[in-house]
C-alpha cells in the first residue's frame, strides 16, 4: 500500500494543485474540443511553395507501380545509379494513394487533418497536466501560432505528430502506456523525424525509471521502442543516416533556407519566435518559483521538453515548429496558476464560447474546400505551362533545374527528364552536387561550365530570379531558348536533337496566363487582357492571373475595373503579401502617371 502511494504522489499530474475546472459538464468540455479544432484549423491556411511535396508524390508511385522501395535513384542524373535512402517511404505512398483516389487538391484536406489531430491531442494532454481548459487553449494556440509559417503539405507534419502521441504516451500518466512501441513503429516509415522520438525518451522516462518498481518495465519498453525502429526497409542505416545528418553542420545543404538557424537573413521566419522564447523563460521561472508545481515530476520534463527543443531551434529554424509545441507545457502550468483566481469567478462555458467565438472569425476568411491547394503549396510559383509543353512534345534528357522545381519534375515527368538536383538533399545526392548547384546560383567562376560537364541537355530556371542564369548561358551561343512560361524558360543544348514537329501545349489556364504575361511584356495591354479574363474564366482562383490582370487594367487607365479585380482578388483568400504586391502595383503607376 505504501508503494502504491508513493507512486500515486509521484505520477499524478500538476494538475490538482492549480486545478479551476471541477467537473465541468458535457456541454462545456464539448464546446471546448470544437473551439480547439476551429481555431487550430484556422493556423493551417499559411501560403507557402512547398518544394517537397512533389518528389514525396513521385516517390509514392515510383514505389506504388514498381513494387518496391529500395532501389537505386530513378530520378536523377548525377546519381549514377546510387541508392535512394527514402526514409519517409510510407508517408509518400499514403500521400500518392490519397491524391490519386480523391485528386491532388484534396492534400489540403489531408494537411487540416493532419494539423488538427495533433493539436487535440497536445490540446488534451495539457488540459491533463494542468486540469484548466483556458489555459491550456491559449497555450496551444500560441505554440501553433509560433509553429505556423513552417507547416507545409509535406510529410514533416508527421514529425508533429508522432512527437505529441510519445507526449501523451507518458506525461502525467502513473506509467508509460503500452502501445508506445506502435508510434515508434509507424513513425520510423513514416519520417526521419523518429529520432527526435528516441532523444526524447529518456527525458520523459526518466521519473519511471526513478522509481524501482516501474523501472524495469520502463527499460523494456524503451529497448522495446529503440528496437522495432529498425523494423523498416532500410533498417538501421535509416536511424544512423538522420543521426548524422542532424550532427554534420558543415554539410552544404544545412545552408538551405529551412536549416539556417532562426535570426540569420534568408528563409522562412516566424514573427511570433521571439516571443515564444521570451514567454517560454518567463514561464519557466514562474513555475519553478512554485514549490507545489517543483513537486511534480511532469513540471521537471516538461522544462527540459521546452529547453532541448529552444536549444535544436536556435540552431536551425526546421526546428521551430517542435520548439511552439515544446513550449506549451510550462506555458498552460504557468498560465493556470496565473488565472486561477481570476476564473473562479466566471462560469466554466462562457471562456469556451468566447474562444470558440474567436476560432469562428479567424477561420471565416479562408475557403474550406480543395482550392486552398493552390495557396497552400502556391504551385502557380512552379513551371506548369512548361511541363505542359515538356509532356506534350514527350522530351526527355536531362536537365539542370531551379533547386525547389527539381522534385515537380520529377512528378510531371515521371523520371523522363532526370534532374541535376531536387530537395531530397543528402538521402541521394552526394555534397559535391549541391555545392556545384551552390556555384551556379551564386554565379561563381566557372558556373557554366559546370552545368555543360554535368550533361545537362537542358536547363530549366526562373524568369525572374538570379535570371543572369539565362543571359549567360544565351551569350555562349552553346544554348538556345525553347520555351517559356510566366515564371520559367527552358533552354535546350544547340547540339540536342528534339522531336519534330514541336507542338503546342494544350488549352489551359496556365497556358492563357502565359500569353498573357508574355503580351503585357510586349506592351500589348489589350491581348494581355483577354488572355488574362480567359484563364480567369476557366480557373477563378487562378492568383497570378488576378493579380497581373489589375496591373494590365491599371496600365490601360481603366481604374474602375482594376479596383474591381483587385477586390475579387483579395476575396480570394486572405494573403499579405499579394496585397502589399497590388498596393505596390498602383503606387508605381501612380507615380509613374504623376512623371
Amino acid at each position: 500500500m505504501a508503494k502504491a502511494a508513493r507512486r500515486a504522489r509521484a505520477t499524478s499530474p500538476v494538475a490538482p494543485a492549480v486545478a479551476t475546472d471541477h467537473a465541468p459538464d458535457r456541454l462545456t468540455v464539448a464546446t471546448w474540443y470544437l473551439a480547439a479544432g476551429l481555431t487550430f484549423w484556422s493556423f493551417g491556411f499559411t501560403v507557402m511553395q512547398g518544394a517537397d511535396l512533389w518528389w514525396h508524390l513521385a516517390g509514392g508511385r515510383w514505389i506504388v507501380e514498381h513494387g518496391a522501395v529500395r532501389a537505386p535513384d530513378p530520378f536523377s542524373y548525377t546519381t549514377a545509379g546510387r541508392y535512394w535512402l527514402n526514409d519517409a517511404w510510407l508517408s509518400d505512398v499514403l500521400l500518392y494513394l490519397w491524391a490519386h483516389a480523391v485528386g491532388l487538391e484534396s492534400l489540403a484536406y489531408w494537411k487540416w487533418l493532419v494539423i488538427v489531430a495533433t493539436w487535440l491531442i497536445l490540446f488534451r494532454l495539457l488540459v491533463r497536466l494542468s486540469s484548466d481548459r483556458l489555459a491550456s487553449w491559449i497555450a496551444a494556440t500560441f505554440g501553433l501560432a509560433v509553429a505556423a509559417p513552417f507547416l507545409d503539405v509535406r510529410p514533416q507534419l508527421y514529425a508533429l505528430l508522432g512527437w505529441v502521441l510519445v507526449l501523451d504516451a507518458t506525461l502525467g500518466r502513473p506509467q508509460p502506456r503500452p502501445w508506445l512501441p506502435i508510434v515508434f513503429l509507424v513513425w520510423a516509415n513514416l519520417h526521419a523525424s523518429f529520432v527526435l522520438g528516441l532523444l526524447t525518451l529518456p527525458v520523459v522516462l526518466f521519473p519511471s525509471i526513478r522509481r524501482p518498481e516501474d523501472r524495469r518495465r520502463t527499460l523494456v519498453l524503451a529497448a522495446v521502442c529503440c528496437g522495432v525502429t529498425l523494423i523498416n526497409p532500410h533498417g538501421g542505416v535509416a536511424v544512423m543516416r538522420a543521426l548524422e545528418h542532424a550532427f554534420h553542420p558543415t554539410s552544404p545543404i544545412h545552408r538551405v533556407g529551412e536549416w539556417l538557424p532562426p535570426f540569420e537573413p534568408g528563409g522562412l521566419r516566424s514573427w511570433l519566435y521571439p516571443y515564444g522564447i521570451g514567454a517560454f523563460v518567463a514561464a519557466t521561472l514562474l513555475v519553478m518559483t512554485s514549490a507545489v508545481l517543483r513537486r511534480s515530476p511532469d513540471t521537471h520534463v516538461a522544462v527540459a521538453l521546452g529547453a532541448m527543443v529552444l536549444a535544436m531551434s536556435l540552431r536551425s529554424r526546421r526546428f521551430v515548429p517542435l520548439f511552439g509545441m515544446g513550449e506549451t507545457f510550462v506555458l498552460a502550468l504557468a498560465l493556470s496558476r496565473l488565472g486561477v483566481f481570476v476564473r473562479r469567478r466566471i462560469p466554466s462555458l462562457v471562456p469556451a464560447l468566447g474562444a470558440l467565438a474567436l476560432a469562428a472569425v479567424w477561420l471565416a476568411p479562408y475557403p474550406k474546400t480543395s482550392s486552398a491547394f493552390h495557396y497552400l503549396t502556391a504551385d502557380f510559383e512552379f513551371p506548369v505551362e512548361t511541363l505542359n509543353f515538356v509532356n506534350a512534345n514527350a522530351l526527355s534528357g536531362n536537365v539542370f533545374a531551379y533547386y525547389s522545381w527539381g522534385g515537380y519534375v520529377d512528378l510531371r515527368t515521371q523520371g523522363r527528364l532526370k534532374v541535376f538536383i531536387d530537395p531530397r538533399a543528402e538521402t541521394v545526392y552526394a555534397d559535391e552536387t549541391y555545392a556545384d548547384y551552390m556555384s551556379v546560383l551564386d554565379r561563381k567562376p566557372g558556373w557554366i561550365d559546370v552545368i555543360e560537364r554535368s550533361g545537362a541537355d537542358f536547363v530549366l530556371w526562373p524568369r525572374w530570379q538570379a535570371s543572369d542564369v539565362l543571359t549567360g548561358l544565351l551569350q555562349t551561343g552553346r544554348w538556345r531558348p525553347l520555351y517559356r512560361d510566366s515564371v520559367s524558360q527552358l533552354l535546350v543544348r544547340a547540339t540536342t536533337t528534339l522531336p519534330y514537329p514541336l507542338v503546342a501545349s494544350p488549352e489551359s489556364p496556365y497556358r492563357q496566363l502565359s500569353l498573357g504575361v508574355t503580351a503585357l511584356r510586349r506592351e500589348q495591354l489589350e491581348a494581355a487582357r483577354r488572355h488574362l479574363e480567359r484563364a480567369l474564366q476557366v480557373d477563378p482562383d487562378l492568383q497570378p492571373a488576378c493579380t497581373t490582370l489589375v496591373e494590365v487594367q491599371l496600365l490601360g487607365g481603366d481604374t474602375t475595373s482594376a479596383t474591381a479585380t483587385a477586390a475579387h482578388c483579395s476575396a480570394m483568400y486572405p494573403d499579405r503579401d499579394r496585397d502589399e504586391r497590388l498596393r505596390a502595383i498602383y503606387e508605381r503607376l501612380r507615380a509613374a502617371q504623376g512623371d
